[in-house]
């Protein structure tokens, strides 16, 4: 978290940026129905609704900050100096609100950025992202401590998993025909089958 006013992230040492206003197409924000402002962070030009801070990205922009550390240091150089607005304090649970897209009006998909990094985003997958304030922030930090490489990760070891298997399960129905001349019943064989995928589970983890 960066103070502003302050020249330099006192974690990492990086100048810190300032958002730069720039010519973007007039977008109305998805939750205040207000224009939004067109700024550009690094070299990524975003809109950003001044009265929720919540911030929108096209899909390319997008990408670039998620693979470019340059475009991610600028962006927490800007957005960790931006003052939030009041937090909810409230025990209550918050309703969820699927909203719809600035440019084609189609209401988003809400989903959880990576599978595992905690933070859910409205997306609209032909145009790009909504963050709600701070959003943006927590992606990129889940980023930068190596939490996509770590979703990667997770998900290859689900991908063999379902291969291997799959690879058993076919082994079983070729085999199936020979069960009973061996005398084995068919509860010893869901019992093997249970038992072989829940090692496999526990080889892959």
């Amino acid at each position: 978290m960066m103070f502003i006013g302050s020249r330099h992230c006192p974690h990492c040492g990086a100048a810190a940026a300032t958002a730069a206003t720039s010519q973007l197409t007039a977008l109305k924000c998805p939750r205040c129905k207000i224009e939004m402002s067109s700024i550009s962070i690094g070299g990524e030009a975003l809109r950003e609704c001044e009265h929720c801070s919540g911030l929108w990205l096209e899909v390319a922009a997008f990408e670039r900050i998620c693979t470019s550390r340059e475009e991610q240091s600028a962006v927490l150089g800007v957005v960790s100096a931006v003052p939030g607005h009041a937090v909810n304090l409230s025990t209550e649970p918050i309703q969820v609100r699927y909203i719809p897209c600035p440019q084609c009006g189609q209401l988003m998909n809400r989903m959880n950025f990576a599978r595992c990094s905690g933070v859910i985003v409205d997306v609209c997958k032909g145009h790009g992202t909504w963050f709600d304030h701070d959003e943006l922030r927590e992606i990129v930090e889940f980023i930068r401590t190596g939490g996509l490489e770590l979703s990667r990760e997770k998900e290859k070891r689900e991908l063999e998993f379902e291969r291997a298997q799959l690879r058993m399960e076919q082994m079983v129905a070729a085999g199936r025909e020979h069960t009973h001349s061996f005398g084995y019943s068919d509860e010893d064989r869901v019992a093997g089958i249970s038992a072989t995928g829940a090692l496999l589970k526990f080889l892959l983890e």
